[in-house]
């Protein structure tokens, strides 16, 4: 069971956005989020997310599905506490519901979307949510690979409820707007991909099943992305 963070000390000083403030805009503002929601975020630099949710006024937990993210930030200090998820169905997240889940990189999203246990994952993290809550899905820029909408409308196309995509440019003065201009490189834009889920409310099982029975889940690939990285690896 997840025990909810306390800032003291030094981590009381507000953090650094971890994302631009157009997309978190869009993530907190118009997906009407208020202060003091229960939220939960999920995958690659969640300890960020977490801290500057919290420093807000949001009642935030954190976990991820990489032992070995999970080691690196024991290693470096982080402030966050973070736990190890498996997301597979055998998680206990507490039995209070979120009303926003932000996932940022998981391992289970990295390769095909399309096989069951990365839309299993997927489903886990739908069962946490209270009715009308909403999944949100990142990518940033800057890693190879990345899934883009085509992918991640037809991942989340099995399950049910309110389905939105949004892309926003890479800032102006940034990393990769100047590995752009010095190494010819033109960034990915900033994708985030919302999942509002129905007003009744469904288990577990029931959202596991719609993983399962999802068009096309386990026989086939994604997009090509998935095939060159495996080539590479």
């Amino acid at each position: 069971m997840l025990r909810p963070y306390r800032p003291h000390g030094d981590s009381l000083l507000m953090a650094r956005p971890p994302l631009p403030a157009r997309l978190l805009r869009r993530i907190l503002i118009d997906g009407n989020h208020t202060i003091g929601e229960h939220v939960l975020v999920a995958g690659d630099h969640c300890g960020e997310m977490a801290q500057w949710l919290d420093e807000l006024g949001f009642e935030v937990d954190a976990i991820d599905d990489s032992m070995e993210r999970l080691s690196t930030r024991q290693s470096s200090g982080a402030r966050f506490e973070i736990h190890f998820a498996k997301l597979d169905g055998s998680d206990d997240l507490g039995d209070r519901p979120f009303d926003l889940i932000i996932a940022d990189e998981l391992n289970l999203h990295r390769e095909n979307l399309l096989c069951l246990p990365a839309r299993q994952a997927t489903a886990e993290l739908l069962a946490q949510l209270s009715p009308q809550g909403e999944l949100v899905i990142v990518r940033e820029p800057g890693n190879p690979g990345h899934h883009d909408v085509a992918c991640w409308t037809r991942h989340l196309a099995c399950f049910p409820g309110q389905l939105e995509t949004f892309e926003y440019p890479t800032p102006l003065f940034s990393r990769e707007m100047y590995e752009w201009v010095i190494r010819r490189v033109r960034p990915e834009p900033f994708l985030t991909v919302s999942l509002k889920t129905p007003p009744e409310h469904l288990s577990m099982v029931e959202w596991c099943q719609h993983a399962r029975r999802g068009l096309l889940t386990s026989s086939v690939s994604c997009c090509g992305a998935v095939q060159i990285q495996r080539r590479a690896a």
